[in-house]
C-alpha cells in the first residue's frame, strides 16, 4: 500500500541522377526548405556565370541549357520539376528572390541529369540503332504500370486526364515523361551492365569486419526496458503537493488491489486507469512506453528504477520535477553484444553493397573523364571539374 507523502526534496541508386524505377521517389515539395541554400555549394568565386545567376533572365522552355556528349538538354526537360518545387515553396521565397532561386534550381536539376545523359549516350553509341526501338517498346508497360502511378501520387492527381493537365500546366507532357523515363531506366540498366560483377565476400572478410566494428562498439547493445506509468502533476491540484500525492497513491492502490485479486494477470495493467486519470504524455496510450535505452531519460530516478525493478514489479511513488510517478517494467533486454552468427548476413550485404558502389563509381569516373559537357550556367566543364561538381554533395 502507498503511505502518506514524505518531506519534499530539492529539485543528434547511391549513383547520382541514375533512376531506379522500383525506388520510391520523394515529392519535390520536400526538396526545398527555408532558408534556400545555393545547390552544389555555389559561391561567388566559382565561376563568372555563377556570379550572374541573380541578374539573369528566366530561361524559357525551348532554350538549350546543356549539351552532354552530343545530347541536348532543353530547359523544358527540367522546368516542370523546378516549377513544382517553386509552387510548393512559394510562400517561403521572397518575390525579389524567386528568379534567382528558379535559376539555381534549374542548374541543380541540369547537373543531376549529367550522369544519366552520359550513360544514355554511351548506350546509344554501343548498341545497334535498329535495337533501340525494341528496347523503348519494352518500356511502355513499365511506364504505364509504375511511372504513371508514381507521377499521379507525387502530383496528387486522381486520374490520367488530371495528370496530363497538371503536366501541361507545369510545362511538360506525358510523352516527354515517357522519354525521360526511358532514358533513366536505360541508363540505370546500362550502368549495371557496364559495372564488373563484384567478387564474392569471403568468410575471413566477414570476420575481419565484425572484429573491427566490435572494437568500435558497433555491436554493443545497451540495456532497454518497455514500461508503463501513472503520473500526477502537482500544478493540476493547485500546487497542493499532499493532494497530488493522495491522487497518485489512490491510483497505485487501485492497481495493487486489481493485481492482488488476479495474481495471474500479465502484460500492461495501468492502461484503463492511465487513460482516465494519468497526466503523462502517453496517458492516451494507456501510459505505455516503448523500448527505452538505459540513460536516455531526463528523469534519472525513473531511469534507475526501470533497470533495477523486477519485470512486472510496480515501483514506489517517485517524485521528480513537480510530479509524482508510479512505473512498472513490462519487458527488459539486458546489455549485451550481438554475436557474429546473428550479424554475418547483414555484414555480407553491406560489404557487397560497398563493393558494387565502388565498381559503379569507377564506371562513372571513366565516362566523366572522356565526356564533353557544356551548360548555360558553367560553360564548358572539363573532366576533373565535372567530377568535383558532381561529387561535392556526397561529401556533405
Amino acid at each position: 500500500m502507498f503511505n502518506p507523502p514524505p518531506t519534499p526534496t530539492a529539485q543528434p541508386s547511391a549513383v547520382r541522377a541514375v533512376h531506379n524505377p522500383a525506388q520510391h521517389v520523394t515529392s519535390p515539395a520536400t526538396i526545398v526548405t527555408a532558408p534556400v541554400r545555393p545547390p552544389l555549394g555555389i559561391t561567388g568565386a566559382e565561376s563568372s556565370s555563377s556570379k550572374s545567376v541573380g541578374n539573369a533572365q528566366p530561361l524559357e522552355g525551348g532554350k538549350i541549357v546543356a549539351r552532354i556528349d552530343g545530347q541536348i538538354v532543353l530547359a523544358s526537360d527540367v522546368l516542370w520539376q523546378v516549377n513544382k518545387i517553386l509552387q510548393a515553396n512559394i510562400d517561403r521565397i521572397p518575390p525579389a528572390e524567386r528568379d534567382k532561386v528558379r535559376r539555381m534550381l534549374l542548374r541543380q536539376q541540369v547537373m543531376g541529369l549529367i550522369d544519366t545523359k552520359l550513360l544514355y549516350a554511351d548506350f546509344r553509341r554501343k548498341v545497334p540503332a535498329e535495337n533501340i526501338p525494341t528496347v523503348e517498346k519494352n518500356l511502355v508497360t513499365p511506364f504505364e504500370e509504375t511511372e504513371i502511378p508514381r507521377l499521379m501520387k507525387m502530383l496528387e492527381m486522381e486520374s490520367r486526364s488530371e495528370l496530363v493537365a497538371e503536366l501541361q500546366k507545369l510545362g511538360t507532357s506525358l510523352p516527354e515523361m515517357q522519354r525521360q523515363f526511358n532514358e533513366r531506366t536505360i541508363a540505370g540498366e546500362w550502368l549495371r551492365q557496364l559495372a564488373p560483377k563484384p567478387e564474392e565476400v569471403t568468410y575471413d572478410e566477414l570476420v575481419a569486419y565484425y572484429r573491427q566494428h566490435v572494437e568500435e562498439g558497433e555491436y554493443d547493445n545497451p540495456a532497454q526496458a518497455k514500461w508503463e506509468e501513472l503520473m500526477v502533476r502537482i500544478n493540476r491540484f493547485g500546487g497542493d503537493r499532499a493532494a497530488a500525492w493522495r491522487a497518485i497513491a489512490e491510483m497505485g492502490n487501485q492497481v495493487w488491489q486489481r493485481v492482488a485479486a488476479n495474481p495471474d494477470l500479465r502484460g500492461a495493467v495501468f492502461t484503463q486507469l492511465a487513460k482516465q486519470k494519468s497526466h503523462g504524455f502517453t496517458a492516451k496510450q494507456g501510459g505505455a512506453h516503448d523500448w527505452t535505452t538505459k540513460g536516455a531519460l531526463r528523469n534519472q530516478k525513473i531511469d534507475e528504477v526501470l533497470f533495477s525493478l523486477e519485470v512486472g514489479q510496480m515501483s514506489n511513488i517517485i517524485e521528480f520535477d513537480q510530479a509524482f510517478y508510479i512505473v512498472r517494467v513490462l519487458e527488459r533486454k539486458e546489455a549485451g553484444r550481438t554475436p557474429f552468427t546473428e550479424t554475418q548476413t547483414a555484414i555480407r550485404k553491406k560489404l557487397e553493397g560497398k563493393q558494387k558502389q565502388e565498381l559503379i563509381k569507377a564506371v562513372l569516373v571513366r565516362l566523366r573523364k572522356d565526356s564533353r559537357v557544356w551548360t548555360v550556367f558553367d560553360g564548358d566543364i572539363s573532366g576533373p571539374r565535372l567530377a568535383e561538381l558532381l561529387d561535392r554533395p556526397k561529401k556533405r
